[in-house]
């Protein structure tokens, strides 16, 4: 199972497939808490690895800093 790795806004997290087709799955610590999201944007899995594209990076790296605030919040 393939992770990337990233960091955005002083969050370290991963992304990593889920289970099914077009499933994937944020894991982070935020706020000193363990962070399991979910998303389904294979856009953000695309591009989170590939800078090549500096605005769709960004997007990726939002996205995914989202879900998991969005997770947190909960």
């Amino acid at each position: 199972c393939k992770n990337i790795m990233a960091k955005f806004r002083n969050v370290n997290f991963t992304m990593e497939i889920g289970n099914g087709y077009g499933q994937y799955v944020i894991k982070a610590t935020y706020k000193g808490k363990e962070i399991v999201a979910h998303t389904t944007d294979s856009e953000a899995w695309d591009y989170l690895n590939d800078d090549s594209d500096k605005e769709k990076h960004l997007e990726a790296l939002r996205h995914c800093y989202y879900k998991i605030v969005e997770e947190y919040n909960r």
